[in-house]
């Protein structure tokens, strides 16, 4: 027992000593501090480093959307690009051979005729690829010789209050025409013999002022559809036997020639038809139902158009820019008009 007592004391005793590791080990907590410390910066460090990669990746957000808004907009304040289609290539144009119907339909002639068998182009030119379906308007280097002028041309605009009358005697008054008939010394004659020679006709066509836009379209005749501002008369783009006429048929320089009754015509856009581009689109004929028919500088395709092959925009019309329907030169069949809308 007084053992156990004497070892009680001594622990008691020793107590100083024991409290003296304590005091030598009171550096550590120093120690934790400035570890508690580094690590309190550091910790601040990667936070900072966080905000700022969040910061700077916030700041990217509007920077790399910004391009997507810009092209975006741009594309919606370009006219006609949400439907724009590839231009068609002047060199591989797709024949309009066949492309008729008994009902509307875009790229196609609304027609009154449904049978075709009269002549036309007796051989295919080069230039036209019924395998691949397509012809080269580019490529089409035969025209009809000859320079005819026609001093006794003549063609009047003239407007009332609910007309507007065309007058004249179909022969061009700005152009000269090929020599046809088609002579035998002439390198046309080898695909093409219209044996037709041009004669003065009587036009006198009233139209209305302001047309409008029917609920049914009507069907395209095989004579005039509309007449261009220089006189000249306007067919469908189909010849004789069904056939695309600008591609199969040989035209003169201005892109016209006379059928049975000397009715000198065209059946595509001519270049010849304005000598002056003063405006943009430019209008270059009237068609039958009053519509104007007007030429874009690109021209549009067929995908933007509708099965009468016109469309709804702004165009200079009696001297006001107005927004109204009106058909649209193509490079592409059916070339001015599928039907009529009016």
């Amino acid at each position: 027992m007084e053992s156990n007592n004497t070892q009680t004391s001594d622990t008691e005793q020793s107590a100083p000593v024991i409290e003296q590791p304590i005091i030598a080990e009171a550096k550590p907590p120093k120690r934790k501090l400035k570890i508690a410390l580094i690590a309190s910066v550091v910790a601040l460090v990667i936070i900072s480093a966080g905000v700022v990669a969040f910061a700077l990746s916030s700041t990217n957000i509007p920077e790399n959307e910004a391009p997507a808004v810009t092209q975006v907009d741009t594309t919606e304040t370009t006219p006609d690009a949400p439907e724009a289609a590839e231009p068609i290539n002047p060199s591989s144009i797709p024949l309009g051979d066949g492309k008729y119907g008994s009902e509307p339909r875009a790229g196609y002639i609304y027609s009154c005729q449904s049978n075709f068998n009269g002549p036309g182009a007796f051989k295919e030119g080069p230039w036209i690829d019924t395998t691949k379906g397509v012809w080269s308007k580019s490529g089409k280097n035969v025209t009809v010789n000859g320079d005819v002028t026609w001093e006794n041309a003549e063609f009047t605009i003239n407007q009332t209050e609910q007309t507007r009358d065309l007058i004249g005697n179909g022969l061009p008054i700005n152009h000269g025409t090929g020599t046809f008939p088609i002579s035998s010394s002439d390198d046309a004659y080898s695909y093409d013999r219209n044996p037709n020679s041009i004669r003065s006709q009587s036009v006198s066509v009233s139209l209305p002022l302001n047309p409008t836009v029917k609920s049914e379209p009507t069907c395209l005749s095989m004579g005039p559809i509309g007449y261009s501002t220089n006189g000249v008369a306007l067919y469908n783009a189909l010849d004789a036997g069904g056939r695309d006429a600008a591609a199969h048929e040989i035209q003169d320089t201005c892109g016209g020639h006379p059928e049975r009754s000397g009715s000198y015509h065209y059946h595509d856009y001519s270049d010849c038809i304005n000598d002056v581009e003063s405006e943009e689109p430019l209008l270059v004929g009237y068609a039958l139902d009053g519509f104007g028919i007007f030429k874009y500088e690109q021209n549009p395709t067929n995908a933007e158009l509708d099965e009468c092959h016109g469309k709804t925009g702004q165009v200079m019309w009696d001297g006001k820019m107005v927004t109204m329907y009106h058909y649209v030169v193509t490079t592409e069949y059916p070339y001015t008009l599928g039907c009529l809308r009016g």
